[in-house]
């Protein structure tokens, strides 16, 4: 049930970008977890905005017969309680967390996260 937050580095010109995820969530049992970033996007003006992006880990497992650790893309049901943990409270993160150095857009019906 661990929450780190990465601070990020000032450039030595423009925005600050993070050296790795602004936020992770996890791991859990099986190495399960997500992971959420800031990443900068051009823009049709020729400037750039940031945007967050949200991956999550894939599965650990051992593999006996090789002898090594190996990573799943897929889940067994009983990792699916931490996986939609993991997944709802990075909703809540992006949802609530103003992305740094980047003012908050007014919405038109209410103020309600954009997704």
């Amino acid at each position: 049930m661990s929450t780190t937050k990465r601070s990020t580095t000032p450039a030595k010109s423009g925005p600050t970008i993070p050296k790795g995820p602004e936020t992770k969530i996890g791991p859990y049992p099986g190495g399960i977890g997500v992971a959420i970033w800031i990443n900068e996007i051009p823009t049709d003006g020729g400037g750039s905005r940031k945007v967050r992006s949200v991956t999550i880990s894939p599965r650990r497992y051992f593999d006996r017969q090789h002898e090594e650790w190996r990573d799943s893309s897929s889940f067994w049901p009983g990792d699916l309680p931490a996986l939609i943990y993991a997944l709802q409270r990075a909703l809540d993160f992006v949802s609530i967390t103003p992305i740094p150095g980047q003012a908050k857009e007014p919405e038109e019906h209410g103020d309600k996260p954009a997704f």
